[in-house]
């Protein structure tokens, strides 16, 4: 799989927001998965946000959408697929903040887990696919600091086999950018 990281943050940048309207609090309330209309049921978004609110994770999500992602958008190269076969795409991101108060305010920590996730997602035989996790400046009910937005794509040669390959790269990629992530401190806040 083809992934990649940069870090974006500055004035004019987008940020990731944990305090704004429209957050919704899947850790608390994890019943209002269903007042996110792009996590419709059985979908790959959906599993994604359940798995990274958990009980157990060390992460929560701020925000996320999914489009179809046009041709001419699509690098055959870069998503590892036949240029014959790049006739559709789909794509979503989520936005990721870490429940630990000390990672959250590292930059350096971020760049660190990126490193890692990236260098392991390329390894991993998912093709017609990509995966980009962008450090942001981000802003949390108890501190503000950095998060990640967490991209995917993927492409085939129709809207079911695009659908497919683009479940397969959030998938990988919400796991490994999982296990990648610094684990909470015992002494660290959550929130």
């Amino acid at each position: 799989m083809e992934a990649d990281w940069a870090a974006e943050i500055g004035p004019y940048l987008e940020w990731i927001d944990a305090k704004g309207p429209g957050f919704v609090d899947l850790r608390k309330s994890p019943e209002q998965i269903g007042s996110i209309a792009e996590a419709l049921p059985g979908s790959a978004l959906r599993e994604a946000l359940v798995a990274l609110n958990e009980r157990g994770s060390t992460l929560f999500t701020c925000k996320c959408d999914a489009w179809v992602l046009p041709v001419e958008a699509i690098d055959p190269l870069e998503f590892e697929c036949p240029a014959p076969e790049v006739r559709a795409g789909m794509a979503s991101y989520i936005d990721v903040i870490s429940r630990d108060q000390g990672l959250r305010a590292s930059f350096e920590q971020h760049e660190a887990w990126v490193r890692r996730a990236t260098a392991r997602l390329r390894r991993l035989p998912v093709p017609r696919g990509r995966t980009d996790l962008v450090i942001r400046a981000a802003k949390a009910k108890r501190g503000n600091g950095f998060g990640i937005t967490l991209y995917a794509a993927g492409c085939g040669a129709d809207t079911q086999a695009a659908h497919a390959a683009w479940e397969a790269v959030l998938r990988t990629s919400v796991t490994v950018t999982m296990k990648e992530a610094p684990r909470l401190r015992a002494s660290s806040s959550i929130g």
